[in-house]
């Protein structure tokens, strides 16, 4: 079906737009269908040649006959770039944004470099606020550590949701020690 490959099947949006692809298809198609205008212009002129107000008046009169269409057939662009002459280059440009992606960590450290070099204030604060930062992931990892064996923390890591019912017990078995309190 037209319009599908943008949005998952069912959504809403891709009803609207597959609704909306249909309408401009069958307007287009009943537009096409109509039969051509016929229009009829007729001019009349009235010539003096030698007298200003009173003399030989000469009338012409024209007829002619137009046909007009409603719709303009080529309205609709047809693609001139098919995708069998164009592959090479998207082949290049895809190749490029991989190779851009790639890269992107080493085009980030090089930025981070730079602004480095030319404001040293600003480096010396963000190293002090990522040396704090790691000092409490590493207090919280000992902390861990300690409370939790090694088969303890292989169990949590391959299955979370073990994890997430003794969190729960936990706080259930606190809440009915504040109760009983």
């Amino acid at each position: 079906m037209p319009g599908e490959f943008l949005y998952q099947k069912g959504s809403p949006a891709g009803t609207i737009d597959y609704l909306l692809y249909w309408l401009i298809i069958s307007v287009n198609k009943h537009l096409q269908e109509l039969p051509d205008l016929e229009i009829g212009l007729s001019l009349f002129q009235q010539r003096n040649e030698n007298n200003f107000i009173i003399g030989n008046r000469e009338l012409t009169v024209k007829n002619d006959f137009f046909k007009i269409s409603l719709f303009k057939h080529d309205c609709i662009p047809k693609p001139e770039l098919y995708l069998s002459t164009t592959w090479i280059h998207l082949g290049i440009i895809v190749f490029f944004l991989i190779i851009l992606g790639l890269f992107s960590g080493v085009l980030t450290q090089f930025k981070i470099l730079v602004s480095a070099s030319f404001y040293p204030d600003t480096e010396m604060k963000r190293i002090y606020y990522l040396h704090a930062k790691l000092l409490k992931k590493r207090a919280k990892l000992r902390q861990k550590t300690v409370k939790e064996d090694a088969f303890a923390r292989t169990v949590n890591f391959w299955f979370p949701i073990l994890k997430a019912r003794v969190a729960v017990r936990k706080k259930e078995r606190s809440v009915l020690s504040d109760n009983t309190v």
